[in-house]
């Protein structure tokens, strides 16, 4: 299956991670995990996991999100704590994640889509 990304798609997905990830260096997020991360590749984990458990923390909320509101609120931006905004701020923590560890957003999402490009029809037989 061909999947028509746009060539500058992952530029324009790095961009905004960069941008993301200014934001919360700037708002003082990053300090003190760098000063952590820099005793060693075990407080490095520590790190990491800290910051995928704030990104498990947001697709929770989106959850709760779906449970609690009417499906005609899902795509408000505009409002906090609806699913669209939940569901931004799990990307957002994930762009963070990915580049204060230096990787390629966006060419590891293109990838990835493309990876799923060759699997086939819910490949492996899953239900999900």
């Amino acid at each position: 299956m061909k999947t028509n990304i746009d060539r500058d798609a992952p530029r324009v997905i790095t961009d905004t991670a960069q941008a993301a990830h200014r934001v919360n260096v700037a708002n003082g997020w990053w300090q003190e995990r760098e000063r952590l991360a820099a005793q060693g590749k075990e407080a490095k984990a520590t790190v990491i996991l800290a910051a995928l458990g704030l990104v498990t923390s947001e697709v929770a909320e989106a959850m709760e999100a779906v449970r609690k509101h009417d499906p005609a609120t899902w795509r408000d931006t505009a409002t906090k704590d609806t699913l669209a905004r939940e569901l931004g701020g799990a990307v957002v923590r994930i762009m963070d994640i990915a580049v204060w560890l230096r990787i390629d957003l966006g060419q590891a999402v293109v990838e990835e889509i493309e990876a799923n490009a060759t699997r086939g029809y819910k490949h492996g037989g899953k239900a999900a």
